[in-house]
């Protein structure tokens, strides 16, 4: 089989038709309004409490998804305590955890769905937990259920990573409406973007004030500073791509749809490979009651072995996937004493995430597939 022309990435980003940015533009330069909450900015937060079906003062921009939740994470007064969070994550996660003083403790996670357990979360549960942050891995939403009947049994604050999973909806409900907040990533790599962007989803509307102020520096006047705050504010050039890619975020996901659809009929039967789970039987989310994103379309194979040879010979066909999440946060330097997590250790090592993005044609996807296949020897 021939390597392909161009090289196949694991994913690119959504670019809008460039006139309709050139256009976007000339009311930037009318207003003459470049950041500090202007009005495409403010048109921005209206379409997404609309589109994502929570109301305006239950949501704030931010300039990237760490700041978003970094900030977040100190505005419900977490600092000193610990905090329950999954291995099997982008770094930023725990990062945004330890750098405002709280204590990342790591817990393992679902075999199917590779989602954070709240059953493996409660054995570590203890007088000084404060919070669990689980992820929804790939935009598969986690045990919502099993994590809201922790927060009440242990008077815990739940914040999800939500950076993957825009769009999605679960029992008739944004998936940005369960828990105490969800953040909410638009980078280039995910299905929706705002070239760089973050959002926080919140249940309690008195938090916006604090929120806006503190992406703000903590200034509340010339003459006065409230907090220690940061610089995290979106600005009217990020919010011009996240308007013209929430005019097309419904053809995205129903794309990615087809692209993983595709994958799961060319790899249906094969013993070596197994499309990761969107739900899991171990999990209160059920697929009749889910609407999906397809952020990303994630495989495991046998062994660690198989996954790395798939994943250096593709390169050979000029196809880039990524071991995502390898390694385990619990390996990298800042989190080496973190608990035993074997679950999330056996995922990292078989994982591989294959190239699903919008120009990326089906005939493609089922080539990759193919090749993929004659490494394993299916």
């Amino acid at each position: 089989m021939e390597a392909f022309e161009k090289p196949i990435l694991v994913t690119r980003p959504y670019f809008p038709p460039l006139e309709d940015f050139k256009a976007e533009l000339e009311k930037i330069w009318k207003n003459q309004f470049l950041t500090n909450n202007g009005p495409v900015l403010q048109e921005f937060q209206a379409r997404l409490s609309e589109y994502l079906d929570i109301p305006k003062n239950r949501l704030d921009l931010f300039n990237n998804g760490t700041l978003a939740l970094e900030v977040g994470l100190y505005a419900l007064d977490l600092s000193g305590y610990e905090v329950i969070t999954t291995p099997f994550t982008f770094v930023a996660t725990a990062h945004a955890i330890k750098r405002i003083g709280a204590i990342p403790v790591f817990a393992d996670i679902d075999p199917e769905n590779l989602c954070l357990s709240p059953e493996a979360c409660e054995k570590l549960i203890t007088p000084k937990t404060r919070a669990i942050v689980p992820v929804h891995v790939y935009g598969h939403p986690c045990d919502v259920e099993g994590f809201e009947k922790l927060a009440k049994k242990y008077d815990l604050k739940i914040i999800y990573d939500a950076a993957h999973a825009f769009g999605v909806r679960l029992n008739g409900r944004s998936i940005a409406d369960y828990g105490d907040m969800s953040m909410f990533s638009f980078h280039p790599t995910k299905l929706f973007h705002s070239c760089e962007g973050g959002l926080l989803a919140f249940a309690d509307p008195e938090l916006q004030a604090n929120l806006e102020r503190l992406r703000n520096f903590a200034i509340l006047s010339e003459t006065k500073c409230v907090d220690v705050g940061t610089n995290a504010k979106m600005n009217e050039l990020q919010a011009t791509m996240g308007n013209l890619c929430l005019n097309a975020v419904d053809r995205l996901i129903a794309y990615r749809r087809s692209i993983h659809e595709t994958y799961e009929r060319a790899f249906a039967g094969c013993s070596k490979i197994r499309m990761v789970s969107v739900t899991s039987a171990n999990s209160s989310v059920k697929a009749a009651t889910l609407v999906r994103n397809d952020a990303y379309c994630p495989v495991l194979f046998d062994d660690f072995e198989t996954r790395e040879k798939v994943y250096a010979e593709l390169k050979k066909y000029n196809v880039f996937s990524r071991r995502y999440f390898y390694p385990l946060l619990t390996d990298f330097t800042p989190y080496l004493d973190g608990n035993a997590t074997p679950i999330a250790k056996d995922a990292a090592a078989r994982v591989l995430t294959l190239p699903t993005y919008d120009n990326l044609h089906l005939k493609d996807v089922r080539k990759i597939a193919e090749i993929i296949k004659t490494i394993v020897g299916e």
